[in-house]
């Protein structure tokens, strides 16, 4: 097992396991968690999700497209929780991007959510242009975010919405 690159693991009030992981496969869940400035989101397949992204990186304005691809592997063994593989296709700045989603329900209403990271390249462009310190950094955060505007979206809302 590789080592995760970035971590993120957050409680959740609001959120029951099932109706998350229906959520994750419609396009308007993804544009309420979106952290970026500007997003349109389709899926192109059941478990194909295309982004286009305008957002800002360090005051370097940034606009980019891609394939995110999930792939539910099921309930793991030893209580870990579903797990969903994810990974980064046919985008030009995003040489690879793999890691996994884990839900693991605490209560019908409450579940704990991981987002875990294992690999990350850039173009060489885009490398470039930002770091791979700070491409990292603007990752890690990304995520936190997203977690953070799933929960706050939570509050008064639920995927019922949807």
């Amino acid at each position: 097992m590789s080592s995760n690159i970035i971590s993120k693991v957050m409680e959740i009030d609001n959120c029951n396991k099932a109706s998350f992981i229906n959520a994750i496969y419609k396009p308007e869940f993804w544009l309420i968690v979106n952290p970026a400035k500007e997003m349109h989101a389709e899926f192109l397949a059941p478990n194909v999700l295309f982004t286009k992204i305008t957002d800002e990186i360090i005051n370097i304005k940034v606009e980019m497209e891609g394939e995110l691809v999930l792939q539910d592997k099921g309930e793991q063994e030893g209580g870990k929780g579903r797990l969903i593989e994810l990974n980064v296709r046919n985008n030009k700045d995003v040489r690879e991007l793999e890691g996994r989603i884990r839900i693991k329900e605490i209560s019908n209403n409450k579940s704990k959510i991981g987002i875990f990271i294992t690999s990350f390249k850039l173009s060489n462009d885009f490398l470039g242009l930002i770091g791979r310190n700070a491409a990292e950094l603007a990752l890690r955060t990304k995520i936190t975010d997203i977690l953070r505007n799933l929960g706050r979206w939570l509050k008064s809302n639920s995927f019922d919405n949807l």
